[in-house]
């Protein structure tokens, strides 16, 4: 039984976003794989794949937390301490490293899905009126 070990990194550590290279046709052979592996284990409407960069850097303290207000169609990815951030909410990005599932880092990227009466991942999403 596969055991998953995730520690948390520094954004800094990624290239920032003007240094990444935009997606390209050089990469079509990695997607097509990771896809064939998704859909052995049927994640295919779990797991999709991220650029990863930075935009700054972040404290030891802090992680980017993303929340959505549905009707103005806004996603707004902030900066928060981590103790200010809440319990409920959902890592959403990690780098998998070389090595087995205990050297993953999670790129402390959280989707702010705080428990609501509404019971759903979207109206939690949803900024308060």
């Amino acid at each position: 039984m596969n055991v998953l070990k995730i520690a948390p990194i520094q954004w800094s550590t990624l290239k920032d976003i003007s240094d990444v290279k935009p997606l390209n046709d050089g990469d079509t052979d990695c997607f097509v794989e990771i896809r064939e592996v998704l859909r052995k284990y049927d994640k295919l409407e779990r797991f999709g794949v991220a650029l990863l960069h930075s935009h700054f850097d972040l404290a030891d303290d802090e992680i980017m937390l993303e929340s959505s207000d549905e009707e103005s169609r806004t996603l707004v990815t902030t900066a928060v301490k981590q103790a200010n951030a809440g319990t409920s909410n959902i890592g959403t990005v990690w780098m998998l490293r070389e090595g087995d599932a205990t050297t993953m880092s999670w790129c402390r990227s959280y989707c702010k899905a705080q428990s609501t009466h509404w019971g759903s991942h979207r109206k939690a999403h949803t900024k308060a009126k």
